[in-house]
Order: structure tokens, then C-alpha cells, then sequence
């Protein structure tokens, strides 16, 4: 008997939407912060924040592909993969781990560029609320960016042993939505729910800047 295959996107449109958002704004972060343009760099910074707070929320309320009951396991399903071996609609379990890793980093990333200062070229909108704190936070910062590359690089490697290796259509999935056997068996849920979620976490953001200390010009 054929296997029979979900007839919806196990990656909504939110879903696919923040990946490459994410993708084009880890970028634009990146060259902004060597570049020096440090106002693009903030605000790329804040839309990340965003954009991850949006996706966290919808990893609770959203599609069957989203949730992460979906891909977030135990250490002994991790384990059993990492030892069999086996195909997953959606995330594999070494992979949802991978995603929480994900998220983690880029939120510490996100928050403490909002603490950071480096009295020279940037002041964080919220580094007078860090104190003297935020040299501590400037320096975890730095070093939070370093292990955020280390694990696009693996995940790099990962979609491109699975892409091509493996023969596992994982980049026209999260372009498509669906691809082969990757597919939901229920119908995703509305996308106002998704806007709404970014727009309360914009508004949240959009709030602590309101009230957060005004920096003093050096000029």
C-alpha cells in the first residue's frame, strides 16, 4: 500500500516567510556590523527580536509543522536518531534541537544589542537601563555572534548532507511549503494570527523603547 501523504504545507507561509527573512536579516546584520553602520545594524537587530518572538508564539498556536510539539523531543529520541537514523516530515529530532538552539542564540543576540555600548561608535536604546552592566553584555554580545556562526555553518552542512546526500528535498520544502512525502494532514491555521503575533511583539519592543532612558548626544 502507498504511504499516504499530507495535502498541506508542513511549512505555512508565516513558517517560510521568517527562514528567509531570517536568512537576508542575519546578513544585513552581519555586514552592518562590520561596516560600521551601526543604525542599520540596530535596526535589523530590532525586526530579528521581533521576527523570533513571532516565531517562538507561533511555535505554540501555529500549524501542524510549526508547533514545536511537532519537533521538540527528549534526549533518548535525539539519541536513538543520532545512532538509526530515520526520516521526519518535518524537523528530525537532531534538527528541532538545532532550532531551539537557533532561537536561543538569536534572541541573546537581539537582547543584549539592546544592552550593548561600546562608547565609540553605538549605544544600545536600552544600555543606560544595563548600567554598568553593559560592558559585561557588550562583551557576551561579541562572543554570542561568534557561536551563532559556528551553528550556521552546521547548519549549513546539515541541509546540504540531507539536500543532496540524502536526496531530501529540505530547501524546496521550505520554499514550496511541501515537497515529496513533507506534508501536513492538517490545514494551516489563519495567518492573522501570525500578523497579530508580530504586531504584539513589535508593540511590546516598540514600548520599552519609548520609555527607555534617552541617550545623551556627545556633540
Amino acid at each position: 500500500m502507498e504511504p499516504i501523504v499530507g495535502r498541506y504545507d508542513i511549512w505555512d507561509l508565516p513558517v517560510r516567510a521568517f527562514h528567509w527573512y531570517l536568512v537576508l536579516a542575519v546578513l544585513v546584520m552581519w555586514w552592518s556590523g562590520e561596516q560600521g553602520r551601526m543604525e542599520i545594524h540596530q535596526w535589523t537587530g530590532c525586526s530579528i527580536l521581533c521576527a523570533v518572538l513571532t516565531r517562538i508564539i507561533w511555535g505554540f498556536i501555529g500549524s501542524e509543522g510549526a508547533r514545536f510539539a511537532s519537533f521538540v523531543v527528549g534526549p533518548k529520541k535525539v539519541f536513538r536518531y543520532v545512532r538509526e537514523g530515520g526520516n521526519s516530515v518535518g524537523h528530525n529530532p537532531l534538527g528541532g534541537l538545532s532550532i531551539v538552539a537557533f532561537f536561543l542564540l538569536l534572541l541573546l543576540q537581539a537582547i543584549s544589542g539592546l544592552f550593548s555600548r561600546d562608547d565609540l561608535l553605538f549605544d544600545g536604546p536600552l544600555s543606560y537601563w544595563a548600567g554598568d552592566a553593559s560592558g559585561v553584555i557588550t562583551e557576551w554580545h561579541e562572543i554570542n555572534w561568534e557561536l551563532l556562526r559556528v551553528l550556521i555553518v552546521l547548519h549549513l552542512l546539515a541541509v546540504a548532507w540531507h539536500q543532496f546526500w540524502k536526496k531530501q528535498p529540505l530547501i524546496q520544502a521550505m520554499w514550496w511549503g511541501r515537497a515529496g512525502s513533507k506534508a501536513a494532514n492538517t490545514p494551516p491555521k489563519p495567518i492573522v494570527w501570525a500578523i497579530g503575533s508580530f504586531i504584539f511583539s513589535a508593540s511590546i519592543l516598540a514600548i520599552l523603547l519609548y520609555f527607555a532612558p534617552e541617550i545623551p548626544s556627545y556633540y
